[in-house]
């Protein structure tokens, strides 16, 4: 199975190279008919919802303060559950559809042309039903199946947008890290990392961006602080 890559790391291979490249004009060439069941599999109402459900129920799980340059484990055993997803779901579709591996990638070539340099708006030929933006949203859920800086970042958007919704409802507090004191603002609780003493500075995540605190008099590794942190502008409220 190592020697491989899995039908999902074919196509997350392939959408990269268009993320990154940010191509443009790229001569759009026509999606075959086949294709179609094969996409239908993936934006089909039941997976979506799917997806979705799995990641508005763990975004409560991403907002968390980092210390040390370290994840918690728990978010690499989320993407794993995340990946196992398009795993079955993509086994499913190409068996029933009776795709062969090279069919799938030649498909994965032609989508990628297909929508290179085409509106937001506009219908992904080939595709009937299918818009280039629903089909780049598709891509980008994908990747992160195969990409966890972009799984990360997919949760840390679903997390800010739960801290937002929160911020509305009334200030209850249901985070684990602390009150929030407003949209652009948030106290946390913060751990002293081993080799930090009182005084000194320190380095922490949350929400994927990082900040600089200073360790309060009489805190030692292993103690607890509380710190405010300013949100860069529009994370909270991501829309």
């Amino acid at each position: 199975h190592n020697s491989e890559p899995s039908l999902c790391t074919c196509f997350a291979m392939a959408a990269l190279v268009e993320i990154n490249d940010h191509a443009v004009g790229v001569p759009a060439c026509l999606v075959g008919k086949p294709l179609e069941p094969f996409l239908a599999g993936f934006l089909e109402g039941g997976f979506r919802q799917e997806i979705r459900s799995f990641v508005e129920g763990n975004a409560a799980s991403f907002l968390v303060v980092c210390t040390d340059g370290s994840y918690p484990l728990a978010w690499t055993d989320l993407h794993r559950e995340y990946r196992e997803l398009f795993d079955r779901q993509l086994t499913s579709v190409v068996q029933e559809e009776g795709f062969s591996r090279e069919d799938f990638r030649e498909y994965c070539e032609e989508l990628r042309q297909a929508a290179a340099g085409l509106d937001a708006e506009a219908p992904l030929p080939g595709a009937s039903g299918v818009r280039v933006a629903e089909f780049w949203d598709f891509v980008r859920s994908l990747t992160a199946s195969e990409d966890f800086d972009r799984f990360l970042s997919i949760m840390f958007g679903a997390a800010a947008l739960l801290h937002n919704h929160t911020l509305h409802a009334g200030g209850v507090n249901e985070f684990p890290v602390g009150q929030q004191q407003s949209p652009q603002e948030v106290e946390v609780q913060v751990t002293v990392p081993a080799g930090v003493a009182s005084g000194e500075p320190m380095a922490v995540e949350y929400l994927g961006h990082q900040f600089h605190l200073l360790v309060p008099e009489g805190c030692i590794p292993g103690s607890t602080f509380r710190a405010l942190l300013a949100l860069p502008a529009g994370v909270p409220a991501a829309a």
